[in-house]
């Protein structure tokens, strides 16, 4: 089947996207984001394959991606989107890492390797400077990437998880100064859409950074190659070796035949390497000065310089920039778009519409029959992945809750039939109880978590603790839904949610930046 290929920037303009159809999804509009969603379906839902269902949510997203550009693109007249303009960036940026530093390492070889007669560049000077301090660095980058990896971590563990804490703890600071103010609540907003961004595309994020540093080292290893070469071919330049320890001439030559390894079988000493006499005829020794030095052995190291550079400077780099290439690639395939926020744009898309006459509404006349009917649609399950819920519901509003109503709403609301009922009443009063009651209850086919809140009721830090605990219990990835009803009615517990207080609960689960974690009216506005 063919695997519907994405990129970083098909990734930011999706989530560009639908952080706009959050802001659009309770304002009254020509057309709302589910008639518009619901739209771009019906043009594109036969294009998609049927057979599997990851890949039916890749295409369907693909395609409504591919329909919402055109649809700016229209609107306003360019394609200036965050995708876009990130990519463009990465590739500015690639130029000019690649460019400096390949004039760094030029300028750094080349200023090094300045002979006037008097006294031979240093071998094993030059070695530390060009070839073990990057060696120390790649020792360090593999170990990070090897501990990451033991530990399930994303690549770059450390770096990431030091950017992600510092975002996290300022932000967090400085929205708890204004938390009241406009500039406090984007600043929380702003944090929690980091850390749902970062869990769901961390590593992929992380990667053209890391691409861009590997070119970087490219560019500095390719100035430092050329430099070298320049230097042997238009210069007389003499290298030579000596030390303080006064190591002998068989030591010296066993490392450096040692370090020539790699390439000794294809160059052998005297070509890819200096010999045991030319390791003799180029040590200097202070007090004797540089005459008494044969100019074959002063010339013999600028190969094996040369092949150093080459095999543990620049080819480790080459390999860590296709391997971040090929990790990029695979890492977008296993993309699986099962997030909150997707699952509630595919369920728009699947749902149908059916429309009524409004001006008959607002006389006061009985709904005129359905204008459009939509025989054609599937079952939800096809891409919103299905299966049943736990529902939670709290001990004060359990029994005045009406099962088959409340079941059918959350079906329409979410895609998801609910299945178990589990009352719990202050988790605080006895924590172990109430998650023992939860894990019991989750079956193997639930998929989703349904919480049942009165939304004119704050939300208070204990309840969104106990949301963090939840999740230690339910795992990282299964989809915790709060759905929210208004105040309750003398005929009916199932309300309709003011704007007011559903702003104000929808800005505190994003702020949480759980991927997984959602909050909906039950009843549609």
């Amino acid at each position: 089947m063919k695997k519907w290929t994405w990129s970083l920037a098909d990734i930011l303009d999706l989530e560009f996207f639908l952080s706009r159809d959050q802001e659009l999804l309770n304002q009254g509009d020509e057309e709302t984001p589910a008639e518009r969603d619901r739209r771009i379906y019906l043009a594109v839902k036969d294009s998609c394959p049927q057979e599997d269902e990851n890949g039916r949510r890749s295409c369907l997203l693909r395609r409504w991606l591919s329909a919402r550009r055109a649809e700016f693109h229209e609107k306003t007249g360019d394609d200036l989107l965050p995708g876009r303009v990130f990519d463009e960036l990465i590739r500015l940026c690639s130029w000019v890492f690649f460019l400096i530093s390949l004039i760094g390492g030029w300028g750094a070889a080349l200023s090094y390797l300045a002979y006037a007669g008097k006294t031979p560049v240093n071998v094993a000077t030059f070695l530390t400077i060009f070839v073990a301090s990057q060696l120390l660095v790649l020792t360090i980058l593999l170990f990070f990437l090897v501990a990451g990896r033991l530990r399930t971590r994303p690549p770059l563990p450390l770096t990431y998880s030091l950017v992600r804490r510092a975002i996290f703890w300022l932000a967090s600071k400085m929205s708890r100064l204004t938390p009241e103010s406009g500039p406090g609540r984007r600043l929380s907003r702003l944090s929690g859409n980091f850390h749902r961004f970062s869990d769901l595309y961390g590593p992929i994020v992380i990667l053209p950074f890391f691409l861009l540093v590997q070119l970087a080292a490219i560019g500095f290893n390719l100035g430092v190659e050329a430099a070298i070469l320049l230097k042997v071919v238009g210069t007389d330049v003499a290298f030579g070796w000596q030390s303080t320890l006064q190591p002998g001439a068989e030591a010296v030559f066993h490392l450096v035949r040692l370090i020539a390894l790699p390439w000794s079988w294809a160059l052998p000493a005297g070509i890819g390497y200096p010999t045991l006499a030319q390791i003799q005829g180029s040590q200097m020794v202070l007090k004797e000065g540089i005459y008494h030095l044969s100019t074959g052995a002063l010339v013999s190291w600028w190969p094996f310089l040369c092949l150093c550079v080459a095999v543990y400077g620049l080819l480790p780099r080459l390999i860590l920039y296709i391997s971040g290439r090929i990790a990029t690639t695979r890492l977008l395939r296993r993309l699986t778009f099962d997030a909150a926020t997707h699952r509630q744009l595919l369920h728009r898309m699947i749902t149908p519409r059916l429309s009524t006459t409004a001006a008959a509404e607002q006389k006061g006349e009985h709904k005129q029959a359905p204008a459009e009917s939509e025989p054609e649609s599937e079952p939800a399950q096809v891409v919103s992945g299905g299966g049943r819920a736990l529902v939670l519901i709290a001990d004060e509003i359990f029994s005045a809750c009406p099962r088959e109503e409340f079941a059918e709403l959350a079906r329409r609301r979410t895609g998801i039939q609910p299945g178990k009922y589990l009352v719990f009443d202050d988790p605080a009063d006895d924590e172990d109880r109430v998650f023992t009651a939860i894990r019991q209850a989750l079956g193997p086919d639930m998929d989703t978590v349904l919480i049942l809140q009165e939304a004119w009721q704050p939300p208070i830090e204990e309840f969104f603790a106990f949301l963090d605990d939840l999740r230690e219990v339910v795992g990282k990835k299964l989809l915790i839904t709060i759905l929210l009803i208004g105040k309750p009615a003398p005929h009916t517990l199932l309300t309709e949610v003011r704007d007011r207080d559903y702003t104000i609960w929808q800005q505190k689960v994003l702020a949480k930046g759980d991927p997984y974690l959602q909050c909906l009216r039950l009843l549609n506005p």
